[in-house]
């Protein structure tokens, strides 16, 4: 058996990246529009301003009431849970312009689209609607896809059983091993709890 040190990080993107995997596997292809690089792309390429923060500008935590002149917090006003109210914020490299919204979802509409006509091709039908994939158990989906599936399910257990708020009816309270191959049962992940 092989062993592997990472970050908590580390795992997180593991566990994306076997998420995206198996999905890429059974045919849902609009995960693909949804990889960080991409999603940032887009959030980026249709900024409804460029530049440096100002007064009165909207971002995505709502629109620029104040700025400390040290450059060490911004006030917004948005809606929040309580309604209208006025945040402030530390993380300043998290408060960006606001996207236009309706521009970025057209053009995720039309790559879904695209991506649709991929996917099609390549199940070699036309039968299926714009969220329709193969099942983890299709007969054409490889194991591989499977085993990746199983893995997830290892990781994100062991991430439920150290959160003291979880939930017994969430996918993660449980493993159901899906690989035909009868190497699931050998998975195992050790968390380190803080």
């Amino acid at each position: 058996m092989n062993k592997l040190t990472i970050t908590d990080e580390q795992l997180t993107l593991i566990n994306q990246a076997l998420d995206f995997y198996f999905r890429v596997g059974t045919g849902q292809f609009d995960v693909i529009k949804n990889h960080p690089t991409f999603e940032k792309h887009l959030h980026n390429e249709f900024k409804t301003k460029e530049g440096k923060l100002e007064i009165g500008d909207k971002t995505v935590r709502g629109i620029i009431t104040d700025i400390d002149p040290k450059g060490k917090w911004i006030k917004t006003k948005s809606y929040w849970g309580n309604g209208e109210e006025i945040k402030k914020w530390l993380d300043l490299q998290n408060i960006h312009h606001t996207t236009d919204y309706e521009q970025f979802h057209i053009t995720r509409d039309e790559v879904d689209t695209i991506l649709n006509q991929a996917r099609n091709l390549l199940y070699n039908s036309d039968t299926l609607n714009k969220n329709g994939s193969w099942g983890i158990h299709h007969p054409n989906v490889d194991n591989s896809c499977r085993e990746a599936f199983d893995m997830l399910q290892v990781i994100r257990h062991e991430k439920w059983k150290i959160n003291e708020n979880r939930s017994k009816i969430t996918v993660d309270s449980h493993i159901h091993f899906t690989s035909t191959n009868n190497d699931s049962n050998k998975i195992k992940c050790e968390l380190n709890i803080k």
